[in-house]
């Protein structure tokens, strides 16, 4: 019985290894003179690794890296990550050390160091390596002798369950695995929150997602709100002529392939001192030819003095650039708000109305049904109007100063043309609505975006009730903290506050059923307002300072890490991981346009 026993695992020995070396690269084994001891508390167990082994793998030595081990008895893949290490020289066995001896002596003899070291590693995850089952926790005792191996790319993403959809976000950070994360798309409609501090990658990041939506799933779309003048020059191509953008690209491309070019949608928002400052001709050409001449062209400029060739051509709204690597369109869209469309949001148009002001707007201007215009409006906001309704005089005050400042924006009713939003809102795959190079104040930044995101829902509302919502929705919202801020300030900074996240709440809770996802980034969440912390499933946290990461869910032994970690790398925090967080390497900066003058 027992010589079967031994030819048994004698046998088993010979498969576990030829195993191992299919799943990985072998460096060592699970000691066989320590022992390994695993309970409720504890799932460590040592492996021995030999010095030439040692010597000739950089990362081993570091701690956090990832092995493996094929368990002798059961055949099962175990994922280990190194906690420790134990190293020492030779000589240190022949004497105890309490003994003086050891420290007379003084000769240096590097022989001494050919010795074994001893990894401790702790156990995370197990699965069948020729099924395809799911991983389960490591909740078995390895074999003395299993061999122990740096396992491929592949088998991580297997054993932690970290490769799972077609949006590819970038790579475990762990300086032995190029393993790859990902989500399926549909994990966005739960909304994420990017946190960094400037230069820690959180646009790169961004722009990396929007690039893989538009250019690798077909039933997305993506809405950016850029008030920071970051996106509305994707279309551009990257620079490379720089190193450090090129190792960015081939980062992006092994997650998703090369990227030759996308098209852009941009939605410019013309006002009154802008066309009376740029255009004598308000046609559409002429419009756009003026946004290339003022926001593009700089940039197209500052590429060619770098030693590219781009030849543009401009065509009604369209532009397009090719170059011997990339070939890419945008559509420049002029749009303004019309009053007489918008009657029936007047009222609500304004975030900084009282509720009391809110509400004898919306009677007076169903009363008012004639009316065609903005100017038109606040010429018949006269006394017999109020005090038909006895408002208040404070209340008096609130309406009338709310529509000159929506007057005085300069947004409404001008002779120009004018998109349909209802029909680019259904037909572009990547939209971006340029709030920056208008030098739009913040109050209207603040009108339209609210306004904007009010028509996206609504459009999504109407055409769920028809049954024809067929793609999934991205909104990013940059430096969100400026149009969705904490509760601080006087009373219509209550009132604006109030009001925004009651609707960027119900737009997210809602959003969900309408395949709407949210992803906002920021500097410090406690700028924010507190709903959108609490809603957004998904956390992306860069280098911020520790007691912000510390908020978000980092331990505190890791936050004072990425206080101080490169460019590019993230924890990323999320139900819908197992191990509840994973630190991420992101290609940076991204495949796409990316330039920021004011460094030049």
């Amino acid at each position: 019985m027992i010589d079967e026993l031994y030819k048994g695992m004698k046998e088993r020995t010979s498969r576990a290894r030829a195993l191992a070396v299919s799943l990985g690269k072998m460096i060592g084994k699970i000691s066989k003179y320590m022992p390994n001891r695993i309970d409720q508390e504890s799932l460590y167990v040592n492996a021995v690794v030999d010095a030439e082994t040692y010597y000739s793998n950089e990362y081993l030595g570091r701690m956090g890296i990832l092995l493996g081990a094929v368990d002798i008895r059961t055949l099962e893949f175990i994922l280990l990550q190194v906690v420790g290490y134990e190293r020492s020289d030779i000589t240190s066995s022949l004497f105890n050390s309490t003994d003086i001896t050891p420290k007379l002596v003084e000769d240096d003899d590097p022989g001494t160091l050919i010795g074994n070291v001893i990894l401790k590693c702790e156990m995370l995850t197990r699965l069948d390596p020729l099924g395809r089952g799911e991983p389960v926790p490591a909740d078995i005792i390895p074999e003395p002798q299993s061999p122990v191996i740096i396992p491929y790319p592949e088998m991580v993403e297997r054993a932690m369950g970290i490769n799972r959809g077609k949006l590819k976000l970038g790579f475990l950070d762990i300086s032995n695995s190029e393993a790859r994360v990902s989500i399926p798309p549909e994990e966005l409609n739960f909304h994420s929150l990017v946190i960094g501090t400037t230069g820690a990658g959180k646009t790169s990041f961004i722009k990396d997602v929007i690039t893989s939506l538009v250019t690798t799933v077909e039933d997305e779309q993506v809405i950016i709100f850029d008030a920071t003048g970051d996106y509305y020059h994707s279309f551009l191509p990257p620079d490379l002529t720089s190193e450090h953008v090129r190792r960015g690209i081939e980062d992006f491309n092994k997650l998703n392939g090369p990227v030759n070019g996308l098209h852009e949608d941009i939605l410019f928002p013309i006002t009154s001192r802008w066309l009376r400052k740029y255009t004598q001709e308000r046609t559409e050409e002429e419009i756009t030819k003026t946004y290339y001449d003022l926001y593009i062209k700089p940039l197209v400029n500052y590429i060619e003095r770098k030693g590219m060739k781009i030849d543009v051509q401009i065509s009604g709204r369209r532009i397009e650039l090719a170059s011997d690597y990339w070939k890419s369109s945008a559509e420049v869209h002029p749009f303004y708000l019309s009053f007489r469309e918008n009657r029936r949001i007047v009222h609500k148009l304004n975030p900084y109305f009282s509720e009391q002001a809110s509400h004898f707007l919306k009677i007076i201007t169903s009363q008012l049904k004639d009316v065609e215009s903005l100017d038109e409006f606040i010429e018949n906001m006269n006394e017999e109007n109020f005090e038909k309704l006895q408002v208040h005089k404070s209340t008096r005050e609130n309406i009338l100063r709310g529509l000159y400042l929506l007057r005085e924006t300069g947004l409404f009713d001008l002779r120009s043309p004018r998109t349909s939003l209802g029909d680019l809102l259904s037909t572009s795959k990547m939209l971006t609505i340029d709030l920056y190079n208008q030098e739009l104040d913040d109050f209207a930044q603040k009108i339209l975006t609210y306004y904007f995101l009010d028509r996206i829902f609504q459009l999504r509302e109407s055409k769920m009730r028809k049954g024809e919502i067929n793609s999934k929705l991205l909104i990013i919202i940059d430096e969100a903290h400026r149009f969705f801020p904490s509760n601080r300030g006087g009373e219509e900074d209550s009132n604006y506050v109030r009001r925004v996240a009651g609707k960027i709440s119900v737009m997210m809770r809602l959003g969900r059923r309408r395949r709407i996802g949210f992803m906002f980034s920021t500097h410090n969440p406690s700028d924010l307002s507190d709903i959108i912390v609490q809603l957004a499933n998904t956390k992306f946290v860069f280098r911020t300072s520790l007691d912000i990461a510390e908020s978000l869910g980092v331990p505190r032994s890791e936050g004072k890490i990425l206080s101080w970690e490169r460019n590019g790398v993230a924890y990323m925090i999320s139900p819908w991981l197992k191990q509840g967080r994973l630190k991420v390497r992101v290609p940076v900066p991204p495949p796409i346009g990316h330039y920021d003058l004011s460094r030049t």
